[in-house]
């Protein structure tokens, strides 16, 4: 069964037993308060039956046997109600109306409820006397705290059973046209609300057909679930057009990367075969060699990286310790080449960090700054507090950069124009950035770069610390 069908059953279901049970109220209700007003009228009679009768006992006005007398005879009358006094004797004696003669109900002799006679309390009950259906109200007569007779009032109710019979049948008609009513307007509301639903189901079903990463929903309607439903949508298919995009550019980088150390063994390899054993080509082919496998072990960092293959341990670091191990090797790295590496300043901090991580991340980062940066020029390292972070800055007095090379610095195989360089040629993957920021990551920090086209570059890594060393 489908969402559309189900909604529509769920939405009849619950409407109609709204419906019917507030109709089973009103219903009910009307009945009562129908039903209330004529027992009303039958116990208002029957007190002023009751208030009129005098008892007289045996030997009183030369009376031999119980009887009773009415102070006034129009109580025996009212309009539109029936009235019956019984004098009850016992079990073995038959049951004998007084003033029969002034109330007969159309030729009816007996009790109006005859299961009623002898209750010793005041009850309500209804029966059908002649075809028409009857109310009647029994009411003990107490004569010394015992019970000698009863006084019985009815009045006919069939006008409220008829009133009530075409409420039911107005009733279960509204009933019958909600349905209907429900039934249409579930539909047009299940198909209005679903409507975003399909759309997405059919931009899903072109995508999968199709390959088409740019197709996106267009929402007219206000921003509530269904609204921020497509926009999740639409955001999610830009990431995945913009993923999508990465990886085919991604591809296209591995293949141009591996191709060219590739290309140049096998050239040099030629060049053995025609001429012999040269140092010169196997140097080549070893420089080459090392460039590739540095790639290789660079892409697969990455690859576990991305899939969450790699754990790094945390643990309390002192980060000036690691500063210095840098900058020592920092030295070592730039004494071929007229720089001055310094330490512009140093501050002993203490992080939740792993040493040989953030020591791959500084050193990723000051060979960049080295690679571009001219002779004469300085490579700074600092180390320094920020509130609650540990800053580490690299800076350089290199080439500099410009806003669109800053907004793709951190992007896989990118690398800037290698004419600007040093040396002139491309000495790396361009990877070097995109593992630094793997590394700041997992580190719960955060990387910046600041930079000006031939006013050199700055390097800001923050890592939560842990506090200042005493």
């Amino acid at each position: 069964m489908t969402i559309r069908r189900k909604l529509t059953l769920w939405y009849i279901g619950l409407l109609t037993l709204i419906i019917t049970l507030f109709g089973a109220v009103i219903f009910g209700v009307v009945r009562w308060v129908m039903l209330d007003a004529v027992d009303t009228n039958l116990s208002r009679a029957a007190e002023d039956v009751l208030e009129n009768i005098r008892v007289i006992h045996p030997g009183e006005f030369g009376a031999t046997e119980t009887t009773i007398v009415f102070r006034r005879l129009e109580v025996l009358r009212p309009p539109g109600l029936f009235v019956q006094v019984w004098l009850t004797q016992d079990e073995n004696t038959r049951i004998e109306p007084s003033l029969e003669q002034e109330t007969e109900l159309e030729g009816i002799r007996g009790p109006l409820m005859t299961t009623t006679l002898y209750s010793e309390k005041p009850v309500f009950s209804q029966t059908r006397i002649n075809g028409t259906l009857m109310r009647i109200y029994t009411h003990p007569i107490i004569d010394n705290f015992q019970p000698i007779g009863v006084v019985q009032v009815g009045a006919p109710i069939d006008t409220i059973t008829t009133t009530t019979d075409q409420l039911l049948v107005f009733m279960v008609g509204a009933l019958a046209l909600a349905i209907l009513g429900a039934l249409l307007s579930g539909i047009m509301l299940t198909n209005r609300v679903l409507r975003p639903l399909d759309e997405i189901t059919d931009a899903a079903v072109k995508i999968a057909t199709t390959d088409d990463l740019t197709t996106r929903l267009t929402w007219q309607g206000p921003m509530d679930e269904l609204g921020r439903l497509a926009r999740v949508f639409n955001h999610m298919m830009d990431r995945l057009e913009h993923l999508f995009t990465i990886e085919q550019r991604f591809v296209a980088d591995v293949s141009h990367e591996l191709r060219t150390p590739l290309t140049a063994i096998r050239g040099n390899l030629d060049i053995i075969k025609r001429y012999g054993m040269d140092e010169a080509s196997l140097d080549a082919i070893e420089s080459e060699t090392e460039r590739m496998s540095r790639l290789v072990n660079d892409l697969l960092l990455l690859a576990r990286a991305d899939y969450g293959e790699i754990s790094v341990d945390l643990y309390p670091l002192d980060l000036d310790t690691v500063v210095l191990e840098v900058f020592q090797e920092a030295q070592v790295l730039a004494k071929d080449r007229d720089l001055s590496v310094v330490l512009d300043e140093f501050e002993p901090l203490r992080i939740q960090g792993n040493a040989d991580r953030i020591k791959q991340l500084m050193l990723n980062l000051i060979s960049n700054a080295i690679k571009f940066t001219p002779d004469g020029g300085t490579v700074g390292i600092a180390l320094r507090p920020r509130g609650g972070w540990a800053e580490i800055a690299i800076r350089d007095t290199g080439i500099g950069m410009t806003k669109e090379e800053q907004e793709r610095i951190f992007d896989r195989f990118y690398q800037v124009d290698s004419s600007r360089t040093h040396s002139g040629r491309r000495d790396g993957a361009g990877l070097g950035l995109s593992i630094a920021q793997w590394i700041v990551e997992v580190h719960k920090g955060r990387i910046n770069v600041e930079s000006e086209p031939g006013k050199g570059t700055t390097f800001q890594v923050w890592l939560p610390i842990l506090g200042k060393i005493q």
